[in-house]
């Protein structure tokens, strides 16, 4: 189906349409509804050096540079299952997500808490800030770094109010707005298909019907064609059978006329055959009898 069938199909079953997206904003607002707010709060940490690293007195800010390769190992360290075990367990719906801030070019690390309880996302930020400087110390005291060279976690920032996360309702009411529309320019297309397909049907039938009306009026009329020259034939062969039955007694009536004239001149001539004799005439011969 192209796009002017479709136009067209949307015209012919606009009330379909009406009610589907009716239907379509319904189902968004209930999945806005039924999918709860989320709020994401935020904190980022940043390493320093230990103190017997760089030169005494000097400010651990600027030697901050080489510690690059140190929160990449820390990262990689809290995102195992088994260090995120202890905060997971005890809230499972929350998703956490630690990582070095794509904003910063330092040794800066980025937590991300999102809940759907903002004082719950508040409370596993802190866990999380103190589990990563806990992480950080167990990995140096494996290494048996002395105390004075052991890097060290500062907390630059950390959320005070959670931010509202409208994504997953928006993808969720999308999601169900979309379907339904899509569902309903399905059916709309599949009704008016199927509609048109027995229309279509129904017209070559009715068609079929007409031309086959006709051929058999056609029929009867070329019957009535042929019944009225066989009529025809009928009569004339009763005509001609009469003009020869006319013919037949018009000869019997002449025959018989032509007989009695005969007799009657034969009685005539005998009459005067028998008169003549009797007068002393010489008698005549009678005269040959007429065919």
């Amino acid at each position: 189906m192209n796009v002017a069938d479709m136009m067209g199909a949307l015209g012919r079953r606009w009330y379909v349409l009406v009610a589907g997206l009716v239907i379509a904003g319904l189902a968004a607002f209930g999945a806005w509804t039924l999918v709860k707010v989320e709020y994401v709060r935020t904190a980022t940490q940043l390493m320093l050096p230990g103190s017997g690293t760089i030169p005494e007195d000097a400010n651990p800010f600027l030697y901050v540079g080489g510690l690059s390769q140190a929160a990449d190992v820390l990262v990689r360290k809290m995102g195992s299952p088994d260090v995120l075990a202890a905060v997971q367990d005890d809230y499972p719906d929350m998703e956490i997500v630690i990582t070095r801030d794509p904003y910063s070019s330092g040794p800066v690390l980025l937590i991300s808490v999102t809940s759907s309880n903002d004082a719950d996302a508040a409370d596993v930020v802190e866990d999380l800030l103190r589990l990563t400087e806990e992480t950080l110390l167990d990995v140096q005291r494996t290494e048996n770094i002395a105390a004075a060279d052991r890097i060290t976690l500062v907390t630059l920032t950390t959320d005070d109010k959670g931010a509202v996360e409208q994504k997953s309702r928006l993808i969720a009411a999308g999601a169900a707005g979309a379907g339904t529309v899509a569902l309903t320019l399905l059916a709309i297309a599949l009704i008016d298909g199927l509609a048109r397909s027995r229309a279509q049907r129904r017209g070559r039938s009715t068609s079929a019907a007409e031309r086959r009306s006709a051929s058999g009026t056609t029929e009867d009329a070329e019957f009535d064609d042929i019944t009225l020259d066989a009529d025809a034939l009928d009569g004339e062969d009763e005509l001609h059978g009469d003009a020869v039955s006319d013919t037949a007694a018009l000869d019997e009536d002449v025959d018989a006329t032509t007989d009695t004239d005969v007799d009657a001149d034969d009685d005539a001539e005998g009459a005067e055959l028998e008169s003549g004799t009797k007068k002393g005439r010489p008698r005549r011969a009678p005269a040959a009898s007429r065919s």
